[in-house]
C-alpha cells in the first residue's frame, strides 16, 4: 500500500535546557502504518550526558520526558500527539520499542512517555531505535494525511516517594513549621494538612499567604514520587514553544524573544528563561503536557527524603555560598562561571542576568556543592533564576490538584487545565538579584507573591510530572 505519511526530520533542540547536558533527539520518522487501527509508530534515537541510576544513597536516577507533536500539510496548528497506553504503560504492551538499556514507560493519560536507564550506572546513554505508536486517528488525522511530526524530550530527575522536612528553623523568612515555634514539619503522606499553631499542625505566617488552611488531600505535597525537570527552562525551549503557535497565541505568549510567527530565534538560547509570567508559565506547562510544581514539592526536592533540615541551607546541602564575578565565554553553549570550593550566585548583581542553564555543572569533576545540585541531582534550585511554584498561602493555590496539561492551549494562548490560576503561582528559591537569604530552601518571602499575567525578569521555572 502507498505510503500515506510525509514527515520532515527535526534535530531536537529544546535547547540550553536540553544542550545544558547535551540531551539530543535525532532521525525522527514515520513508519508501520496501520489504516485498520488507524496508528503508526514515531522513531526516534535520544541522547543525554551526566547520566546516572544508583540504589544506594539517594537511591534514584534521571530520566527524559518525551512527547510529539504534530501537524497536518499545508496548516499551521501544531498538536499534541495521543500515545498508545495499556494498563500499567509497559513498552511492549502499548506497542512501543524499547531501546536496549532502557525502560520506556507511557503516561496513563497518554501525553508523553519516559524513557530511563534500566541498570545502575552512570555516564552519558545513548537510546537507539525507539518507537512510539501513535494512535493518529483519535486526533483526527485520516489515513490519507499528510502529516510532519516533531518529538521532543526535556530530561527529568526522579524524586522517590517518602517523608521529609519542611522549614528549618533559621534565618529565612516566613518558613513553614510544626505549630508556633521554630521546629521543622513533617509531610508523612498525601493526606489533608490541617493548618494552625498548635503542635503537629503545619504552621505559616506574615507575607507567607493568608495562614489559612487545610491543604486538601488532592494538593501534592511532596510526599508521593515525582519526576522534575532537571534544569530551569531555556530560552530556547521557549522559542521552541513558539515556532508551534499560530500569530494570535504566539502574541499572546511572547514576552520578547525575537523573529516571526514560527521562527522565532532566542539571542541566548542556552541561557535561562527570564522576563516571565505566571500565566507564561502555565502555558508552557500546559504545551509540555507536564504540570507546575507545588511549593512543598520545592522543598523536597532540594532537601531530599529522610534528611534532616540544616537552617539556613542551600539546595547544594550546606549553608556555603559566594557571588559570581567573573564568567568565561558569556552569552555561548560554553559559558561557565568561575568555579571555586562553594556554589556561586550572582547578587549583589555582579552579573545582572541568569547564567546559562546547568552552568555551575561544567563537567563531571565537581562535587554537589560546587555544580548547586540538590539531594536529588537536580541543578540550580538555589539561585540563577527563581522558581515558580504553586503555593498553600491563598485559596487559588490551595485548589490545586495536580492535573497535567493536555498539551494544547485555548485559542488566546492561555492554559486551559482545571484549577490552574496564575493567582496560584508564587516563588521559591531565590535568583541572580535576590539577597542570599531568598535563595534558602526553606525561605518563602515570595511565596506568596501572586504573579499572574506580570512578567519579571528574575522569575523563570521547570515542570514536573506525577510519577506513575
Amino acid at each position: 500500500m502507498k505510503k500515506l505519511f510525509s514527515t520532515l526530520l527535526f534535530l531536537l533542540g529544546l535547547s540550553a535546557t536540553l544542550r545544558a547536558n547535551n540531551i539530543q533527539v535525532n532521525n525522527v520518522t514515520l513508519s508501520s502504518q496501520n489504516v485498520t487501527s488507524h496508528f503508526s509508530i514515531v522513531n526516534f534515537d535520544v541522547s543525554w550526558d551526566h547520566s546516572w541510576r544508583t540504589s544506594s544513597n539517594e537511591a534514584n536516577y534521571d530520566g527524559a520526558w518525551v512527547f510529539v507533536k504534530f501537524r497536518k500539510a499545508n496548516s499551521n496548528l501544531w498538536q499534541h500527539a495521543t500515545l498508545n497506553y495499556v494498563t500499567g504503560g509497559a513498552a511492549a504492551a502499548c506497542g512501543n520499542t524499547e531501546p536496549t538499556g532502557s525502560t520506556l514507560k507511557t503516561s496513563a493519560d497518554s501525553k508523553g512517555v519516559w524513557i530511563y536507564r534500566n541498570a545502575n550506572g552512570t555516564g552519558p546513554v545513548n537510546f537507539t531505535s525507539a518507537g512510539l505508536r501513535w494512535n493518529y486517528g483519535s486526533d483526527g488525522v485520516l489515513d490519507n494525511d499528510s502529516v510532519e511530526v516533531r518529538v521532543y524530550a526535556v530530561e527529568l530527575v526522579y524524586c522517590t516517594q517518602g517523608a521529609f522536612s519542611l522549614g528549618s528553623g533559621g534565618a529565612e523568612s516566613y518558613y513553614f513549621r510544626n505549630g508556633n515555634n521554630t521546629n521543622p514539619f513533617q509531610v508523612t503522606s498525601e493526606n489533608a494538612l490541617t493548618i494552625g499553631s498548635g503542635s503537629g499542625n503545619l504552621y505559616y505566617t506574615g507575607g507567607g499567604g493568608d495562614g489559612l488552611g487545610p491543604v486538601p488531600a488532592n494538593f501534592p505535597k511532596g510526599y508521593k514520587a515525582f519526576w522534575i525537570m532537571k534544569h530551569e527552562f531555556s530560552q530556547q525551549l521557549y522559542a521552541d514553544f513558539l515556532n508551534t503557535l499560530d500569530a494570535t497565541r504566539a502574541a499572546t505568549r511572547n514576552m520578547g524573544i525575537p523573529g516571526t510567527v514560527n521562527n522565532y530565534v532566542p539571542t541566548y538560547p542556552e541561557r535561562a528563561l527570564n522576563n516571565f509570567s505566571g500565566l507564561d508559565f502555565l502555558a508552557l506547562l500546559d504545551w509540555m503536557a507536564m504540570r507546575p510544581m507545588t511549593e512543598l514539592e520545592f522543598e523536597k526536592a532540594a532537601r531530599g527524603y529522610n534528611m534532616a533540615s540544616l537552617p539556613n541551607e542551600y539546595a547544594w546541602g550546606n549553608t556555603t555560598i559566594s557571588s559570581t564575578a567573573t564568567v568565561f565565554n558569556g552569552g555561548t553553549a560554553n559559558e561557565t562561571p568561575q568555579q571555586g570550593n562553594a556554589a556561586y550566585y550572582l547578587y549583589p548583581n555582579y552579573i545582572n542576568r541568569p547564567m546559562r542553564c546547568g552552568a555551575w555543572a561544567r563537567d563531571t569533576t565537581v562535587t554537589r556543592e560546587q555544580a548547586g545540585a540538590s539531594y536529588y541531582g537536580v541543578l540550580e534550585l538555589s539561585g540563577n533564576v527563581a522558581e515558580y511554584c504553586v503555593t498553600v498561602g491563598n485559596t487559588y493555590g490551595r485548589a490545586f490538584t495536580g492535573l497535567h496539561g493536555d498539551g494544547n492551549l485555548d485559542n488566546n494562548g492561555n492554559h486551559n487545565v482545571t484549577n490552574w490560576d496564575g493567582s496560584a503561582i508564587g516563588v521559591r528559591g531565590g535568583s541572580y538579584d535576590d539577597a542570599y537569604n531568598q535563595l534558602m530552601v526553606s525561605d518563602r518571602y515570595y511565596a506568596n507573591s501572586i504573579n499572574n499575567g506580570t512578567r519579571s525578569v528574575s522569575c523563570g521555572g521547570r515542570g514536573v510530572r506525577t510519577a506513575e
